[in-house]
């Protein structure tokens, strides 16, 4: 399969972008998963990264408050 197979693929099935809602969360699940199992989380730009790193203290600290730690 090629790169515009892929797509075309994608496109016909579980866009990510797509119009319908349950089909957009779909291609979402599928995408995230495609790059875990291809190249992982540390190979994402650092903006991503950046980005990724403020979610997990935010969470973090909402789970310590809960905690009530």
């Amino acid at each position: 399969m090629d790169r515009e197979e892929a797509i075309q693929h994608i496109e016909s099935l579980f866009p990510a972008d797509s119009g319908y809602e349950d089909t957009a969360e779909i291609g979402q699940e599928l995408l995230d998963r495609a790059k875990r199992e291809v190249s992982g989380w540390r190979t994402e730009p650092t903006e991503v990264l950046i980005r990724y790193a403020q979610l997990c203290i935010h969470r973090d600290n909402q789970n310590m408050r809960d905690a009530g730690i």
